[in-house]
């Protein structure tokens, strides 16, 4: 089996994906995109073509090499990455299929039958939109609850778990990289308390004993990430994500210093060796690699297994369509140090007919058999050959056919 081309797909609402074409039946499909920069990434993945036309698909760890080696020196960058990471996603998709088995197989066989999901909350309700949609398409439902108030926060977190069957939740807060954002420290700690307890309520409510909540704080400044750890850490959550600004590993040493709260990150940090930095020096409780730029699930693997060695659990981060979805699944079931897996809300439907009718479904008209959560927030592992998924022709026509952006939807 040879190599023959690359196909890019813009897949509405915003989404780029990849189908690596050979001399067989099969193809592989991967997700080469970056937020906000997909022509950049686009051209990069054009650039490493030639690399591979004529090469066996199979072999990725080589391919891996040399896609990341070319460039004259210059290794790494979110660009290269990025393209590179859903080019390995597709080359997995291709090595699975041929072989006949899920890509767990190949990199060691499966732990998990299911993967617990989490979705982000905040200061507003949650909806959903159609398929091929932007989350801007929709709007929250309508509540007499008033914007930056914790009662919207503890409603929304309840919602998600009473009505939408989440047992796990992150909430998201954007203090800034200004000191100013001292004022704001303890209000910001308030929504959380209010979020964790309306976490409580839903779980009450459905008979579930306990739901996790983490929050990602979103790079303050370290002394205000320092601050907001502190206010944070007595409501006990699942992991505070990304307390300091994300270009220096030194950066999250001085936010974290003396805390004993569980802190992940890792979302924008490109390959194993600055996860190897953060790592070695005991910062991390959790490795956040997103599959879409850190180096696709050949280098997302390595991250974890490097993560499993410090004692660190793997939540992969996974905003993107859900196609870059299905790959984090695959290195999750067969990752000892596993978590929790995110995913994106605009990729949530709530069928009201038909088999899944009730059920949070994650992928439906991208997929003919889309990720359906169980009532204990789970969603099976595939059993299907490469990613485990195959796309659903009527859904991606549908789809397809809608506006597609350059602006993550």
């Amino acid at each position: 089996m040879k190599i023959t081309s690359l196909e890019i797909i813009k897949v509405p609402p915003s989404w780029v994906w990849l189908k690596i074409h050979t001399d067989t039946e099969h193809f592989g499909l991967g997700e080469p995109y970056l937020e906000n920069h997909p022509e950049t990434v686009i051209a990069e993945v054009n650039r490493l073509e030639p690399f591979l036309i004529g090469e066996d698909p199979t072999q990725v760890e080589k391919l891996w090499k040399v896609m990341y080696e070319s460039g004259n020196g210059y290794f790494g960058g979110p660009i290269k990455l990025s393209a590179i990471s859903g080019i390995d996603m597709a080359l997995w998709d291709l090595a699975g299929k041929a072989a006949g088995v899920p890509v767990y197989q190949m990199l060691g066989g499966k732990i998990f039958d299911r993967i617990k999901v989490y979705r982000a909350t905040g200061g507003q309700l949650p909806w959903a939109v159609e398929p091929g949609q932007p989350y801007s398409a929709g709007k929250p439902p309508q509540t007499n609850l008033k914007a930056n108030d914790p009662e919207i926060y503890r409603e929304a977190a309840r919602n998600l778990v009473e009505e939408w069957g989440y047992r796990a939740l992150k909430m998201h807060v954007s203090p800034g990289d200004g000191l100013e954002a001292t004022s704001s420290v303890d209000q910001l700690a308030e929504f959380f308390a209010a979020g964790k307890e309306g976490t409580i309520e839903g779980g009450r409510n459905v008979g579930v004993d306990h739901v996790d909540l983490a929050i990602d704080i979103h790079n303050p400044n370290p002394a205000i990430g320092r601050q907001l750890i502190d206010a944070l850490a007595p409501h006990r959550p699942l992991f505070i994500e990304e307390p300091m600004p994300l270009e220096r590993v030194d950066g999250l040493a001085q936010a974290i210093e003396g805390t004993n709260a569980t802190i992940a990150a890792g979302e924008r940090w490109m390959g194993k060796h600055i996860f190897f930095d953060a790592l070695s020096r005991g910062l991390l409780s959790v490795v956040q690699p997103d599959i879409a730029h850190a180096g696709g699930i050949t280098e997302t693997k390595k991250i974890a297994i490097m993560a499993e060695a410090a004692y660190a659990k793997l939540a992969i981060h996974c905003p993107l369509s859900p196609l870059a979805f299905a790959a984090a699944i695959q290195v999750d079931a067969c990752t000892p140090n596993f978590l929790v897996q995110e995913h994106n809300e605009v990729n949530d439907t709530r069928p009201t007919e038909g088999c899944f009718a009730g059920q949070t479904v994650i992928g439906a008209g991208f997929f003919k058999e889309p990720f359906a959560m169980d009532p204990a927030g789970f969603v099976s592992t595939p059993e299907g050959p490469g990613l485990g998924v195959e796309l659903d022709p009527e859904g991606m026509e549908k789809i397809m056919a809608m506006p597609w952006q350059s602006a993550r939807g």
